[in-house]
């Protein structure tokens, strides 16, 4: 008999788990395992005056199959209006380099910018 480590099914192909900033295909046991620690969800957070740039290892595909997976998701917390800006990138790479780059960009310029670029897309 197998264990449940063993079963797949086809939601299975949504799931990833990180070896070291590899993400790497896993059934849904393997990824709930691997998400009990934070280590192996959080990239990178940072404190910009009131705001907290959260950028995490999601590990559920939202491409949903659509081209490469997006399994990184990088977020601004404490913006007025209730916004909340989301970034989904593919690799740990993407994923740290943009958010480094928000936050040196909140740092230099402030978040007027980064709320200019967000009432421009919902406008559109």
């Amino acid at each position: 008999m197998s264990s449940d480590q063993d079963i797949r099914t086809p939601i299975d192909d949504r799931f990833y788990r990180l070896d070291g900033q590899m993400p790497v295909r896993c059934t849904f046991v393997e990824y709930s395992q691997s998400m009990r620690n934070d280590a192996n969800r959080i990239v990178a957070q940072d404190s910009v005056g009131e705001l907290q740039v959260s950028t995490v290892f999601t590990g559920i595909d939202r491409n949903w199959g659509d081209g490469s997976p997006i399994l990184f998701e990088t977020m601004v917390l404490g913006l007025p209006e209730d916004l909340l800006p989301q970034w989904g990138f593919s690799t740990w790479n993407d994923a740290i380099t943009a958010h480094l780059h928000l936050v040196d960009s909140l740092t230099a310029h402030g978040v007027e910018p980064l709320l200019s670029e967000i009432r421009k897309k919902a406008a559109a």
